[in-house]
């Protein structure tokens, strides 16, 4: 462990002596150009939003990443959709033609916006607080916020109308018109209570009868005055709210365009891969992009010289050759460090799991960090026009998604070292599905950079998609090759319950749904439909990179919480020593913690896979909101805090009138005269009473109206009482045994002729597992009405008896005490109460004796029953102790004319002497070791039910 560590702290400085590089290079650049350097380290330290205004967002899949990593570059500075005036801007060779048929909107197609939106949380203030303002006031201030939000929707809705808006302006319009909708949102919370207010105000100021004046002329002039203002009040809040619905309907409407243009973009078909004419026309427009490019550079360099001179050409050429050469040997150390050691065959689960995560973030690091510094760098010193800062992105989104798809697959897979791998495969499997993956990220690498660069160089919509159709053909291949290595594993029948991430079950589900994706994917551009297949390629590339990094990070959570919540880690020490709790609440704590982080990383994988389809992270926080501070469902609103809080309220309560019973019972009830069941029912009237008053206390503060609970209640117990009369008794059986528990999982019972263990108890019924194994169903009005013999019901312990019979030739006190021997040597049985033996009777053929001790654990009677009577069989035998048979005399009368008869009847007749001798022999009625009825203990038939362990 203390080696990962240092092996850790030596892969940090990898990333700081990259930083170190980067920060290097731009001094060189700085004294190229003459810059002052701390004017630049400035300016490289403020917000992108501060240096550059804003412009399109990155397309594609792992844009979305770098739209938020990296700064966005400088606004063009002629308002020309056709592209940039700058002068790498210009390059663009004769002959190119552009993706789409209509010019690209930017933002300065837009209408415009008279400056960001004013915030309105402190328009209008709750009542009672330190406000100068008057309602007037505030109520006027309303009213100009209004007229702002409607002049934003005439502009977005404006915006909306123009034909070709692109994806950017959408999701600017749809920010704008979710900050209108946020702060209508606040100002109507912040009007309610003060509309209340005025309510009560003129509730109390009219009279007490309709029609009736008030009493005075003042206060006749004070309900006027504030039947005005509630007037006033009411309408502003009528109009914020018109402002809430029309935001809603204005977001809905951006959302169903930007579905209508994905479906226009996908579901148009195009020319047919097989098709020659494609290919003829690719071929032919081949040289123009390469000479596109090479003016690109040439101009970029051109820009460079004539701002800050040939010294900073050379830097620039010298950073970006750098950042190339060096950025994978530096990654190559760095893994190497942080490599885990094959020799290991069964490390830790957080070892496993820590070096897996370790590996998966130093494989991205290194080339972010180097993407980052090298970007901004240009950026400061304004060497970088638009369309190389889009050049530049494609680059760096292709060789991000093929550092992270080598290093989530080295970390996942551990080629060679079947200790450290997280999921099960062999290790064939494992070396060719790596092979896969590191094929797979560097076809959609190169894939996602063709995408990126064909709109700098204004591709020709043929070769684009010609490029499109092959990445997505190879990763459809690549993405098939891997499902059979997957499948086809056998080892993938159980989850690994170390540590399984539970998405074993979820990818069995998945498999075919991946099949069918790689199916349509490699059929689509044969039929002409290539931006469907290269969409359905991106969606197998990202939600299989989300699920892999959900799985990996998954099971790290499980094992950090396992390693650090246990009763002897340093964690748990700290919370017992401090909290005073035991070391299994400790575990459940970790359990929760655990669970709590595993839903959230759950929530985020499913926007992030879902984001592509047009849902994003303000659709999933926007319903969250309306579920945390209430949605409306008819007359009532539900909130899930205030129902959070509810509970808690009942819990205190709860809390509170069971530490109020324990006081009862404990210290004041003894010290009075009442008898013990005048006692026991003050002490359970009071849970009645405590229970009720805390469910009213939280039904009143979730905002229920207990006389609507009391109407609903009531009109429910009509229809019960008619139909549902045995399933409601049987319900309401079940609240009982689960509140009062005089049964619970775990007893051993005895209703009726049928006995055996509870195992479930159910709304209706509960159910019984015999010693046979068999499932008795009893309905829970018959444990609740019914006679039930349960054998744990305040603990486990219970009595056993097991009766003896000695010949009387044998001394009592003897046997007492070889029994007493016995019992004390058994150590299942407790040594309090203590065993006792007793002399029961004396018997036809024996002297009667019973053993009675107790066990801590009455489900293991038969076992030690059963050793006891091996025991006590065994010491009097040494001690010559008999245990008889039991013995009848046979007594023949007139035997002499008996015999006569016999004699008439000749020789043959008369029995043998051997014969008779038998006949005059005591008769065993039973075989040896068999018990009597008369020796059987009335408790024994109930407790020798069971098999070996007690069942």
């Amino acid at each position: 462990m203390k080696r990962r560590i240092r092996n850790f702290r030596r892969a940090v400085t990898g990333p700081l002596a990259a930083a170190v590089v980067g920060i290097a290079v731009l001094a060189g650049i700085t004294a190229g150009t003459g810059r002052d350097w701390a004017g630049a380290l400035n300016a490289l330290a403020q917000p992108a939003s501060e240096q550059a205004t804003e412009t399109q967002p990155v397309p594609g899949v792992v844009g979305r990443i770098l739209n938020q990593a990296l700064p966005p570059q400088d606004a063009p500075k002629a308002a020309n959709p056709a592209g940039p005036t700058s002068d790498a801007s210009s390059d663009a060779a004769p002959g190119t033609g552009s993706n789409d048929a209509a010019s690209p909107v930017t933002a300065t197609d837009a209408p415009p916006v008279a400056g960001p939106l004013p915030t309105l949380r402190d328009a209008v203030r709750l009542p009672g607080g330190s406000d100068t303002l008057g309602d007037q006031e505030r109520a006027a201030q309303v009213h100009a916020k209004l007229d702002a939000w409607t002049v934003t929707f005439e502009q977005i809705d404006a915006a909306l109308k123009r034909p070709g808006i692109g994806r950017p302006i959408l999701d600017d319009l749809r920010s704008r018109a979710e900050a209108v909708k946020a702060a209508a949102e606040d100002t109507a919370r912040s009007l309610q209570p003060r509309v209340k207010a005025v309510e009560r105000k003129v509730a109390e100021l009219a009279p007490a009868e309709a029609g009736a004046e008030a009493e005075t002329e003042e206060v006749r002039a004070q309900l006027a005055e504030q039947r005005a203002l509630l007037a006033t009040l009411t309408g502003a809040l009528k109009q914020v709210q018109v402002v809430q619905l029309r935001a809603e309907e204005m977001i809905t409407r951006i959302s169903d365009v930007r579905r209508g243009q994905l479906t226009r973009r996908l579901l148009t078909p195009s020319s047919s891969i097989l098709d020659p004419g494609l290919w003829l026309r690719v071929a032919t427009d081949t040289p123009a992009t390469v000479t596109a490019l090479r003016l690109l550079v040439q101009d970029w360099f051109s820009l460079i010289y004539s701002r800050a001179g040939g010294w900073a050409v050379l830097f620039v050429f010298g950073a970006l050759i750098a950042s190339v050469i060096l950025v994978w040997p530096v990654r190559h150390v760095l893994l190497e460090r942080a490599a885990r050691d094959g020799d290991v065959a069964d490390p830790t689960p957080v070892a496993r799991s820590g070096a897996a995560v370790a590996i998966t973030f130093l494989a991205v690091v290194v080339p972010v960090i180097t993407m980052v510094v090298l970007y901004r760098g240009l950026d400061v010193f304004e060497l970088m026009p638009e369309r190389i800062g889009m050049a530049l992105r494609a680059i760096f989104r292709g060789l991000l998604m093929f550092a992270f798809a080598q290093g989530l697959g080295w970390a996942v897979i551990a080629p060679k070292k079947p200790g450290w791998r997280l999921i099960p495969l062999s290790d064939a499997r494992a070396d060719g599905l790596m092979k896969l993956v590191f094929l797979g990220g560097v076809v959609f690498g190169l894939g996602l950079f063709a995408d990126g660069i064909d709109e700098v160089l204004r591709v020709p919509v043929e070769s684009s998609d010609a490029i499109a159709a092959v990445i997505s053909i190879a990763v459809a291949l690549l993405s098939m090759a891997a499902l059979r290595i997957v499948a086809a594993e056998p080892a993938r029948e159980e989850e690994d319950a170390a540590g399984a991430s539970g998405l074993n079950f979820l990818w069995r589900w998945l498999m075919p749904v991946y099949w069918l994706a790689a199916l349509v994917s490699l059929a689509a551009p044969v039929f002409g439909y290539i931006q469907f297949s290269w969409f359905i390629t991106e969606q197998i590339v990202w939600s299989a990179s989300v699920l892999g990094l959900l799985h990996l990070l998954l099971i790290f959570t499980d094992d950090v919480a396992a390693a650090a919540f246990r009763a002897d880690a340093p964690v748990g020490r700290g919370l017992t020593e401090s909290l005073a709790i035991s070391g299994n609440a400790v575990e459940q704590i970790g359990v929760l913690l655990s669970g709590v982080v595993r839903i959230l990383l759950i929530v985020g994988a499913v926007v992030s896979v879902l984001a592509p389809w047009g849902v994003n992270t303000t659709d999933i926080t926007s319903l969250l909101r309306q579920a945390m501070f209430g949605f409306q469902v008819g007359s009532f609103t539900f909130a899930l805090s205030d129902i959070v809080i509810g509970l808690a309220i009942f819990v205190v309560g709860l809390t509170a009138t069971r530490a109020m019973q324990r006081w009862l019972e404990n210290r004041y009830l003894p010290h009075t005269r009442l008898d013990v069941g005048l006692k026991t029912s003050i002490r359970t009237t009071f849970g009645y009473i405590g229970v009720i008053i805390a469910a009213m206390a939280a039904f009143t503060f979730m905002g229920l109206d207990l006389q609507n609970v009391a109407i609903v209640a009531g009109a429910l117990s009509v229809g019960i009482g008619f139909g549902l009369q045995s399933i409601v008794n049987n319900f309401v059986s079940g609240l009982i045994l689960l509140a009062e528990r005089p049964i619970k999982v775990g007893d051993w019972i005895v209703v009726g002729a049928e006995q055996g263990f509870v195992r479930r108890i159910n709304v209706r019924a509960t159910e019984i597992e015999t010693f046979d194994r068999q499932t008795v169903i009893v309905p829970n009005s018959d444990l609740i009405s019914g006679v039930v013999k349960n054998w744990m019901h305040h603990d486990t312990t219970g009595r056993i008896i097991i009766p003896i019979g000695v010949s009387y030739a044998s001394d009592p006190e003897q046997v007492r005490d070889i029994l007493m021997e016995v019992a004390s040597d058994t150590k299942q049985l407790l040594a309090y109460p203590a065993p006792q033996v007793f002399f029961m009777e004396f018997g036809a053929s024996s002297l009667d004796f019973e053993l009675r001790a107790y066990l801590a654990n009455i489900d293991q009677s038969l076992i030690v029953k059963s050793e006891i009577r091996f025991d006590i069989i065994r010491r009097f035998r040494e001690a010559g102790i008999e245990i008889p048979f039991p013995q009848q005399d046979i007594h023949l009368r007139d035997m002499d004319r008996l015999e006569a008869v016999m004699g008439r009847g000749g020789r043959a007749a008369r029995p043998a002497p051997a014969e008779t001798a038998a006949a005059r022999k005591p008769v065993a009625a039973t075989p040896p070791g068999a018990a009597t009825k008369d020796d059987v203990s009335g408790d024994e038939g109930s407790q020798d039910a069971g098999d070996g362990d007690g069942r």
